[in-house]
């Protein structure tokens, strides 16, 4: 599956067919959606029990390596990973089939500031039709792109809430955002939107449990990503410094430089084996033990990724940060990595917090 959807991001996904797309006046940031989906790349995130084909830890570093290098917008991370664990713990067979055929692409539209493990503040309240909802969800990525919200709220009784709401509900206002990666988002405003109580997934800690065991997989995967991203990083400066030469030497001839692109090499390598750290985690049992391996993997596979790419940028030179240069994307969606599921900084302190419970 990994080897197929190589080669579906180079046909569908080449660089420089992306960066045309991307730098549309409109982008397209689902133009290589169908033939993800005509690949079967969703059913990697979904055991045979969900009509899927994976659904392990291991499917999810291999879709995630495969798919890095190529810089896909498209939501699969979101709607499979990070929405399908949702609706897996909700037992929502008919979404699960929805997603998998490509009629749904589920967001969730969860935090409302820098830390995904507050809780929501979106408010939930009864109404005539079933339930009413009221706030916002700023910065919710892929929101562009979304058939379906997972919608996190707050009910004074029952507590955490996911509700599953169509993005074309009535109330729900969007202003479109243009993320650092390419990637598209909106700031969501609830005014008095009406749902169904059907609507209601999960409710009280089974919402939170789920909440908690989406965020670990995500991290997991963009832990796999930004390995992917370092390694890619690294090579693409290698073969520059090799072929590109100053005063009749190659570059890579430089001492200077290959001390740089050494420690480079190390950074990714520890980047690879901390992100399988975080793979195999997702084996144990959710809870604050996991969480704290995951956390303390991503941390240190952001902090590697954002060493490779900046140096990737600086020893290509000027041209480094032009758009027409990989590495400069790469570095883009690294940073974009940084800020999702999350903050670097709040991804800190909450392991410092479930580190002083233990």
């Amino acid at each position: 599956m990994a080897a197929a959807l190589e080669r579906v991001m180079a046909r569908t996904n080449d660089f420089e067919v992306r960066r045309a797309r991307m730098a549309a006046d409109h982008p397209d940031r689902l133009g290589a959606w169908p033939a993800l989906l005509e690949a079967g790349a969703p059913t990697m995130a979904f055991s045979d029990v969900h009509g899927g084909c994976g659904g392990s830890p291991a499917d999810l570093a291999a879709m995630q390596m495969a798919l890095a290098p190529f810089l896909p917008v498209e939501p699969l991370l979101m709607a499979a990973v990070t929405c399908g664990r949702i609706l897996s713990a909700a037992g929502a067979a008919g979404a699960i089939t929805a997603v998998l055929d490509g009629e749904m692409i589920p967001v969730l539209a969860h935090a409302e500031g820098f830390d995904p493990w507050q809780p929501p503040r979106l408010d939930v309240s009864p109404a005539p039709e079933g339930l009413r909802l009221n706030g916002r969800k700023p910065a919710t990525r892929h929101a562009d792109v979304a058939t379906h919200f997972l919608v996190t709220a707050r009910d004074a009784a029952a507590g955490t809430m996911i509700l599953l709401c169509p993005a074309t509900a009535p109330g729900i206002g969007q202003t479109a955002l243009r993320l650092i990666d390419g990637a598209g988002a909106a700031d969501l405003v609830f005014t008095d939107t009406p749902l169904p109580a059907p609507a209601v997934l999960l409710q009280g800690a089974a919402a939170d449990a789920a909440i908690h065991d989406a965020l670990d997989w995500t991290l997991a995967g963009l832990a796999v990503e930004a390995a992917a991203l370092a390694r890619a990083a690294t090579d693409a400066t290698l073969a520059y410094l090799t072929i590109r030469e100053q005063f009749g030497r190659p570059l890579a001839t430089f001492q200077a430089l290959q001390h740089r692109v050494a420690d480079m090499e190390i950074a990714a390598t520890e980047a690879a084996a901390m992100a399988g750290e975080a793979i195999a985690a997702l084996d144990r049992p959710s809870g604050p033990d996991r969480a704290q391996i995951i956390l303390a993997a991503s941390l240190v596979t952001d902090t590697a990724a954002r060493h490779c790419t900046h140096d990737a940028v600086q020893l290509h030179g000027g041209m480094g940060v032009s758009d027409e240069l990989v590495v400069s994307h790469y570095l883009r969606r690294v940073a974009a990595i940084r800020g999702q599921a999350g903050t670097h900084d709040a991804r800190a302190a909450r392991l410092l917090e479930l580190e002083a419970r233990t």
